[in-house]
């Protein structure tokens, strides 16, 4: 048995020129907030891949190192375990850089890369960019998937202890008389909206709520114990700003208080996970080539957390299957599987929409190709006889023929194979004129295939099409013939009229010249004239 995993960290330049297809975000949280002087600033580098698995990622990160020294960088809880470049730091040059990986493809809003400590050296704006970065899809080629490196800007003052949350902004009113003790508060939490839901982010986040006129003091805490019930008011504000929640399962309590006592407190669920599934094996009794078209494969994976929510199996490019972990029995059969070298890749995802993934290699052996004994290559389209072929397969399987005319299926047929591997098809459907091929492939009882085979081509043409050629041809040939006939004559013709008109031209031309002399004659008469007159 073969195990392949989809581990693609790219060495070298391939990790930088890879093809873009925009999806994962690097980002730090937190992104702001201000800190006091030679006070610590902790920053995670996190990815959120936007549902694309992803497996590598490296970057060089920058920082003002006249206002921010590192002290540490921390890969504990990251979620890379391999690293061609482990995280380090220069305080001199004020750069951090890693280049890491994880063999499996995981995916989440909130994936923890490396965690950054940092102490405030000088007051003002800090801030943290990246020079390059990139975050690698786990697709076997390196496909570059990073769209967006969010920058982080910290605020260094003088303060000792300065504020990182926001405290609640105080209403100052006269409460109305009650009517009897407060109802539960009503809370609005944007960040995470669905008090039974899993979530895969965590960061700064605001909850806010409707406070009735009769309201004197309210009080909102969380912590991890789900029947808390708060008693000292922390006055009257109709929202409040928490940190950031680690993972687990927290609690926000909230309750109202008026004239008359405290009212019922609300405990709003709020759950976390930002960590992948833990790894698992893919496994298979069949060899790594098979002519199994159905193969089985057994995987487990496991989330300590929130749980796995589903498994989603696909084929190399093909469309995702999903199967719930209820529905799971501990391993998965195929459909039927073309012949050839296929990838198998399976997802494991979690209730808080992460997840990890793991890839097989494994070769569909085709069938026995069958074969073409006899098979039409022309036929008239105006007469009655149709196609045929026959030939030999794989006993007791059938054969799947096709007609096709370019890219255009004509005609699909199942033809059966007899006990002595012989076939026979016919096809008595009047074609157009034209150029046909015929493809056969054998299927067995499993579903297994072989390789395709293809006739020679197919030509129909009508019965009396190459007498009306030949006519045509011999019609052309003799209009060209009668052209090229009629214009050499027509240039002889024209060459004998140039010819004539010439010495006609030349014998006017001797007349005028003699009758010029005999009339000079006259004028002088002189013996030599007489006899040149009477010549």
């Amino acid at each position: 048995m073969l195990r392949t995993t989809s581990f693609t960290i790219i060495l070298g330049t391939a990790l930088f020129f890879t093809n873009i297809a925009e999806a994962a975000t690097l980002f730090f949280t937190p992104g702001t907030g201000e800190f006091g002087l030679n006070k610590e600033i902790v920053a995670d580098l996190k990815i959120d891949s936007d549902g694309v698995g992803v497996n590598a990622g490296q970057a060089t990160i920058r920082f003002p190192k006249d206002m921010l020294e590192v002290k540490s960088v921390d890969k504990t809880d990251s979620a890379f375990n391999f690293w061609l470049e482990e995280p380090s730091f220069s305080n001199t040059d004020g750069v951090i850089t890693f280049v890491g990986g994880t063999p499996y493809g995981i995916s989440g809003a909130s994936i923890k890369v490396i965690s950054i400590t940092f102490l405030a050296k000088n007051s003002g704006t800090a801030r943290l960019s990246f020079a390059d970065s990139a975050v690698t899809a786990s697709d076997a080629s390196g496909t570059n998937v990073l769209s967006k490196s969010a920058e982080a800007a910290f605020t260094i003052t003088g303060e000792t202890v300065p504020p990182v949350i926001t405290p609640p902004t105080q209403i100052k009113r006269e409460s109305v008389e009650p009517v009897g003790l407060p109802t539960k508060p009503a809370l609005t939490v944007p960040l995470y909206s669905n008090p039974t839901e899993w979530y895969n982010h965590s960061n700064i986040f605001t909850v806010s709520w409707t406070i009735p006129l009769d309201i004197s003091g309210v009080v909102a805490t969380i912590n991890k114990q789900p029947a808390y019930s708060p008693s000292v008011s922390e006055g009257l504000f109709d929202s409040k700003m928490f940190s950031a929640l680690s993972d687990g399962v927290w609690y926000l309590h909230a309750r109202f208080k008026n004239d008359i006592g405290w009212g019922p407190v609300t405990h709003y669920r709020i759950a976390v996970d930002t960590k992948a599934p833990l790894p698992f094996e893919i496994t298979t009794n069949e060899s790594e080539a098979t002519d199994n078209p159905t193969p089985t494969f057994s995987f487990k994976a496991s989330d300590a957390l929130s749980g796995l929510r589903a498994y989603r199996v696909r084929v190399d490019n093909g469309n995702w299957v999903s199967i719930p972990t209820k529905d799971f029995k501990g391993s998965y059969k195929l459909a039927p599987q073309v012949p050839g070298k296929h990838v198998l890749t399976i997802k494991a995802v979690d209730n808080a929409g992460n997840s990890i993934e793991n890839t097989f290699d494994y070769e569909t052996i085709p069938l026995a190709s069958p074969i073409f004994t006899f098979a039409t290559e022309k036929i008239y389209s105006n007469t009655s006889a149709g196609l045929s072929f026959n030939g030999t397969a794989l006993p007791s399987t059938e054969i799947l023929f096709t007609i096709k005319k370019g890219n255009a299926i004509v005609a699909e047929s199942t033809v059966p194979v007899d006990i002595s591997g012989n076939w026979v098809f016919a096809y008595g459907e009047t074609l157009r004129n034209g150029r046909y091929v015929a493809t056969i492939q054998s299927k067995d009882s499993r579903g297994a295939l072989s390789l395709v085979v293809t006739a020679p081509e197919i030509q129909v043409t009508g019965k009396y099409t190459n007498t009306i050629i030949i006519i045509i041809v011999v019609l052309i040939g003799a209009l060209m013939w009668g052209y090229f006939y009629h214009k050499s004559r027509r240039e002889r013709t024209n060459l004998r009229v140039q010819v004539a008109e010439r010495d006609t031209a030349n014998v006017f031309d001797m007349i005028k010249t003699d009758i010029q002399k005999l009339e000079d004659a006259q004028k002088t008469p002189t013996t030599a004239d007489d006899e040149y007159i009477a010549d």
